[in-house]
């Protein structure tokens, strides 16, 4: 339509549309239909626009304005120049494993943006990618939903968290056993650290006598450190405040992974941070590479 308004012709207007002009004729006529009214008074070969069309045109060049820009940042997109990352991240690793990918990302990529979600129970956020709420969710695995992809990154050690004063202060390596008796610091009940140390407790043959229960790792680390319990916690999340003691039991390991979802294409923002997200892990080298 807006072709012929502003050629004055069907047929000039075919032409630049590179469109046979039956085509483009019945194209308009189909509008007029839609818009039940006449646009284009046809005087010959050539048309004017009616009162009609007069009024209709202004927002016809406004939504094909908007389809060009839509088209325009669609390409951004892909090229990298604009975009946005949703990122799920535990709490205990935004801080060891992110800092530096995401900056080198903001360098290479300046136009695509990061929104980071932090939340403490991994099911969650593969809720959340499956639902398309996130692109990527950096997770402990292994995952439980089959329906998505996952890739390790990271494979990190347990380590056991006692005060300068402690017994086993000295120590480099211990049993987890040896705890069985000690008062416990650790997170609140729903909290995945928590978890995944009751769970291991228990491989061990006790459960843990938790007297401490908070929603922060600096608090844990703050009450242990004042003697008020031990606790056990991955090495990513331990700090380097006082002693951390390796467990010595093969289990005692956190396995870190990141999901998104299966069936489509990640976005090319999405790819690129993954890409540089895995590369980042691998050129540490820190604990075992997934």
């Amino acid at each position: 339509m807006v072709a012929v308004a502003q050629e004055g012709s069907f047929t000039r207007a075919a032409e630049r549309l590179f469109l046979a002009q039956p085509s483009l004729s019945a194209q308009v006529r189909k509008l007029e239909q839609e818009v039940g009214a006449r646009l284009f008074d046809r005087l010959g070969r050539r048309v004017a626009l009616t009162a009609a069309g007069e009024a209709f045109l202004p927002h016809a060049q406004r939504a094909l304005f908007e389809v060009e820009q839509a088209q325009q940042r669609v390409q951004e997109v892909l090229g990298l120049r604009l975009g946005r990352v949703r990122l799920g991240v535990l709490p205990s690793v935004g801080a060891h494993l992110l800092p530096g990918v995401l900056a080198g990302f903001r360098r290479r990529y300046p136009g695509v943006q990061v929104g980071l979600v932090e939340h403490n129970v991994s099911g969650e956020f593969e809720r959340m990618v499956h639902a398309g709420q996130l692109d990527l969710a950096i997770i402990r695995m292994p995952r439980a939903r089959s329906d998505l992809c996952g890739q390790t990154l990271v494979r990190e050690p347990m380590m056991a968290l006692v005060a300068p004063g402690h017994r086993l202060a000295g120590c480099t390596r211990i049993g987890l056993a040896s705890l069985a008796g000690e008062d416990f610091v650790t997170m609140k009940p729903g909290y995945g650290l928590r978890d995944l140390m009751v769970d291991m407790c228990a491989r061990a043959g006790f459960t843990p006598r938790i007297t401490v229960e908070t929603g922060q790792l600096a608090i844990v680390r703050g009450m242990v450190q004042a003697g008020v319990g031990v606790s056990v916690l991955p090495r990513l999340a331990a700090g380097s405040e006082g002693p951390c003691l390796l467990l010595a039991e093969p289990y005692a390991q956190r396995e870190l992974g990141v999901v998104w979802r299966a069936g489509e294409p990640l976005m090319p923002p999405a790819e690129a941070f993954l890409q540089m997200l895995v590369g980042s892990v691998c050129e540490r080298a820190g604990p075992e590479p997934g």
